[in-house]
C-alpha cells in the first residue's frame, strides 16, 4: 500500500524555522488549500519529481525520490500521476491516441488499451472529441481528458493541481467518486489542490493550509479551522457562501429573550417563564448592561430586590469588526458565548459558540455527498480492471 513521508520539508527560502514533517497513508484524501502560489503548487512538484525541496527528505513507499530522468520516468510509470498544466496533453495525439499512450506505459495490450480509453470517454459523453487533438477542446473537455488520462493508469499516488476547479459542481461531483473508488480498490492517495474550500474541506480526510510559500498548519478540516493561528485558511472560510458574513456582526443574532434593565425582578422572572427561557441579556438603551440566569432572577424575587443590576452576569464582549478568525478562536475556541459590541459600547446581537458550531458541522458534513452507489460502481467497474503487480512496493 502507498504511503507518503515528508521528513523536515522545506519548500520556501521565507521558512527558515517552519517545516513540514508528516506522513500520509494508503487511501487518504488530502486537501490543500491557500491562495495561489502560497505553497500547494510548489508540494505537488517537489512530490511528482519536478523539484526538490530546500531541505529534508520526501520518501514514497520507504525510497527517496529519484532524481535521474530515467530513473524517474520508471518511478512514475509505476504508478505515480499528476494532473496539471505543468504535464499538458500531448499536442500532436488525439484525445484517444492520450488516453491509449497512458495505458500502453502501465503494458497495456493495444487492443484492450483501446476499448479502455473509449469506455473511459463514452463515461463522460465525450466520445464525440476521441479524434479531437488537444487545441481544439474547451477548457472543460480538456480538464477531464487531462483528469482521465491520470485515471485511468490506476495510479497509487494521484496529484491534482487546480484542474478540477475549471469543471461544473456536477462533473466534478463524478470526480470526487472517482477519487472515492481509487480510494476503496487500490488504496490511493489523492492529494488535491483546490480553491473550493468547502467541497474540499467536505471530501478531505486531512487538509493542509498554505501561506507565503509553507504550510502553517495541518490537520482534519473541523479542527483546523477552529485554530487561532491559522489565519490564511479563515480568510478561504469566510469566502464561502454559507458564511458570507466576514465579522462578528454579520454573525451575530438577537437572543430570544432581551429584556430592559430597569425591569423588575417578578416581571424578568415571569417573562422568563412564560417564555421557557432560562437565560435573558438586560439592555439600558443600546447599552449591554448584563445577563440574567433564571436561578438569578428567583434569587432576585426572593430577596425582594429593586433592582437586578447585582446579580447579573458580566458578559464577555467582541467587538462586531472582529474578523470570523477571532469570533472562532474567542468564541467557540474558548467554548463560550460572546456579546456583539460595536465601537461604542452599544449592544447589537449575540454569539452563541453551540450555534456556530452546529452550522459549521452542517457545513462541513452535508447530508449530500459524493459517496458511490453500488449502480455507479458497476457501471464503472470495468474501465479500471486490477491493478497490475508492478503497483506493488516491495516496501509496504
Amino acid at each position: 500500500m502507498s504511503q507518503v513521508q515528508l521528513q523536515n520539508i522545506r519548500l520556501s527560502i521565507s521558512s527558515e524555522v517552519n517545516t513540514l514533517d508528516l506522513t500520509l497513508q494508503a487511501g487518504q484524501l488530502v486537501g490543500l488549500c491557500g491562495d495561489i502560489g502560497s505553497g500547494p503548487e510548489r508540494l505537488l512538484e517537489v512530490l511528482f519529481g519536478y523539484r526538490v525541496p530546500l531541505s529534508g527528505k520526501v520518501r514514497y513507499n520507504g525510497e527517496p525520490i529519484p532524481h535521474s530522468e530515467k530513473a524517474l520516468s520508471a518511478w512514475r510509470a509505476k504508478g505515480v500521476a499528476l494532473v496539471s498544466d505543468a504535464l499538458p496533453l500531448i499536442d500532436i495525439l488525439t484525445v484517444r491516441e492520450n488516453l491509449l499512450l497512458a495505458l500502453q506505459v502501465q503494458g497495456k495490450n493495444r487492443r484492450k488499451a483501446l476499448a479502455q480509453a473509449d469506455e473511459a470517454l463514452a463515461t463522460d459523453q465525450l466520445l464525440s472529441i476521441a479524434d479531437r487533438y488537444p487545441e481544439q477542446l474547451n477548457i472543460i473537455e480538456r480538464t477531464q481528458v487531462l483528469l482521465w488520462r491520470a485515471y485511468i493508469a490506476q495510479p497509487q499516488l494521484l496529484l491534482i493541481n487546480q484542474q478540477i476547479n475549471n469543471l461544473p459542481a456536477a462533473i466534478r461531483g463524478r470526480w470526487y467518486q472517482r477519487f472515492e473508488r481509487l480510494r476503496q480498490q487500490r488504496q490511493c492517495i489523492v492529494i488535491l489542490f483546490s480553491s473550493e474550500l468547502l467541497e474540499l474541506c467536505q471530501q478531505s480526510d486531512y487538509l493542509l493550509a498554505f501561506d507565503q510559500g509553507e504550510c502553517i498548519a495541518h490537520g482534519q478540516p473541523q479542527t483546523l479551522i477552529l485554530r487561532h493561528d491559522c489565519q490564511p485558511l479563515h480568510r478561504l472560510l469566510m469566502k464561502m457562501n454559507p458564511l458570507l458574513a466576514v465579522n462578528a456582526k454579520g454573525l451575530a443574532s438577537m437572543p430570544s429573550l432581551c429584556l430592559k434593565a430597569q425591569i423588575s425582578a417578578q416581571a424578568a422572572l415571569s417573562a422568563m417563564q412564560s417564555k421557557q427561557r432560562s437565560y435573558a441579556y438586560l439592555v439600558q438603551g443600546s447599552q449591554l448592561i448584563g445577563g440574567l440566569s433564571l436561578y438569578q432572577a428567583n434569587r432576585a424575587v426572593q430577596q425582594k430586590a429593586t433592582s437586578l443590576i447585582s446579580y447579573l452576569d458580566k458578559l464577555p464582549t467582541i467587538e462586531a469588526s472582529v474578523p470570523l478568525s477571532e469570533v472562532l478562536s474567542e468564541g467557540v475556541g474558548r467554548q463560550r458565548d460572546l456579546a456583539v459590541i460595536d465601537h461604542k459600547g452599544r449592544y447589537l446581537g449575540q454569539l452563541r459558540y453551540k450555534q456556530i458550531l452546529a452550522r459549521l458541522n452542517e457545513i462541513f458534513n452535508p447530508r449530500h455527498d459524493y459517496r458511490i452507489s453500488v449502480e455507479e460502481n458497476q457501471a464503472e467497474k470495468e474501465i479500471l480492471p486490477e491493478a497490475p503487480s508492478t503497483l506493488t512496493s516491495g516496501a509496504d
